[in-house]
């Protein structure tokens, strides 16, 4: 009982087409260069869901040139965490050092670690309050998370007033109305 001409061409068109979607493009032309040193709350024109704020990019660059020789290894395929922790040995000898506090929020956020990634961003915003505004974009998403209507809503408010492209202001008052209809519920 072999497969019959009809199935072989099933799986032939299955193949292909997993084959087309893996070499298709993830990211729309242009978007790109823009995302990779972005990661703020933003609108999806797509689907008008709530704004979120991203992790960080592949690319992402630093003006410190300590920090940004760390990403330098973790984006040419050093293994991540032990890049990773170049970066916290870094955060930790230099409590100052308001990009390796930033990005290592950045890095927390990535992996899930909600309450590290806030220490380091209210770490960030004291270092530097008005220099890091998607600080206050990941605060204040995880103060909603976390039920904390009044904070959550006081940094976005405070991101909003730091940043000047319309659809991340929109995006901010979009997630702030979202906010407050859920505590309506």
């Amino acid at each position: 009982m072999g497969l019959k001409r009809q199935h072989w061409m099933m799986i032939a068109t299955a193949v292909l087409v997993v084959v087309l979607l893996a070499l298709a493009p993830r990211t729309p032309s242009g978007q790109a260069e823009m995302n990779a040193t972005s990661a703020r709350v933003s609108e999806d024109p797509n689907s008008g869901s709530t704004p979120r704020a991203d992790g960080p990019r592949e690319g992402a660059t630093s003006s410190d040139p300590k920090v940004s020789a760390i990403l330098g290894e973790l984006a040419a395929g050093k293994p991540p965490m032990e890049t990773i922790v170049k970066l916290r040995d870094l955060a930790e000898d230099e409590p100052d050092n308001v990009e390796a506090q930033y990005h290592m929020g950045l890095f927390s956020w990535q992996t899930n670690q909600y309450d590290k990634a806030m220490e380091r961003f209210r770490k960030t915003i004291a270092l530097d309050p008005k220099g890091y505004p998607d600080a206050y974009a990941y605060l204040g998403q995880a103060y909603a998370t976390l039920d904390s209507t009044e904070k959550a809503i006081e940094v976005l408010e405070t991101y909003k007033t730091l940043v000047t492209d319309t659809s991340l202001i929109n995006g901010a008052d979009r997630y702030i109305i979202e906010i407050k209809n859920k505590t309506k519920h």
